[in-house]
């Protein structure tokens, strides 16, 4: 899997920030190689934005885009429950009384 995460609670920032030592996680950030000038990356923050600029250029999603549900809780709304209980007189539609 390789992405920049687009926040802090998508599946690549999960992986990234998880301790899962099945992942190898490797980080290049633009302040890190001398692949782009200052005046370049100026320009980008610039056009972009602070939290654009971070997201693609560090490598540091905000939360201010992102959903505020988590995966728990979204895994929780899809996951069927079985009732504590057992079905009785409680659960059966009641009858018109003629």
């Amino acid at each position: 899997m390789q992405s920049t995460a687009w926040s802090r609670i998508d599946p690549f920032w999960t992986v990234w920030s998880g301790d899962d030592p099945s992942w190898i996680r490797l980080k290049a950030t633009a302040d890190q190689v001398d692949i782009f000038s200052a005046e370049y990356l100026e320009q980008e923050r610039h056009n972009l934005g602070e939290v654009d600029f971070k997201r693609e250029y560090l490598g540091i999603p905000e939360t201010d885009k992102a959903s505020p549900f988590t995966w728990e809780l979204y895994d929780q709304a899809i996951t069927a429950h079985n009732p504590l209980v057992p079905p009785g007189p409680a659960f059966v539609p009641q009858q018109p009384q003629s």
